[in-house]
């Protein structure tokens, strides 16, 4: 009976470790470009959260990385976010995917997931 869960187990670690279950804390993936774009996102998910306020009022949160994004909402200095991944523009512009921790001051849900620039979040 223990060899047959030793052996278990071992089926389980090889598993998770052939499908990437176990590893790095970050991963990174080609994006095809979007139909009207021309080159590629490169987008990197983070498994730790990081905490930023934007430096800026106004600062417009996007529908998805690129200035050519649909504008879903505005936050505010003092609003926190937390950063769930980033991405870079065929432009080298790079994007925080962020949610919302609190209701923000221009009126968007705590929880809300967006995207902005990263240029103006510190």
């Amino acid at each position: 009976m223990k060899g047959k869960a030793l052996r278990s187990l071992a089926m389980v670690g090889v598993l998770a470790v052939g499908f990437g279950l176990v590893g790095s804390s970050a991963a990174s993936a080609v994006i095809p470009p979007d139909p009207g774009g021309s080159s590629p996102l490169v987008r990197t998910y983070v498994s730790t959260t990081t905490t930023k306020v934007p430096t800026v009022n106004g600062l417009r949160v996007r529908k998805g990385p690129g200035a050519n994004r649909t504008i879903l909402g505005l936050i505010y200095k003092g609003d926190r976010v937390k950063v769930i991944g980033t991405a870079r523009d065929g432009k080298g512009q790079r994007w925080d995917h962020v949610k919302l921790t609190r209701r923000s001051a221009g009126g968007l849900p705590a929880g809300y997931v967006g995207w902005v620039t990263e240029m103006y979040l510190y």
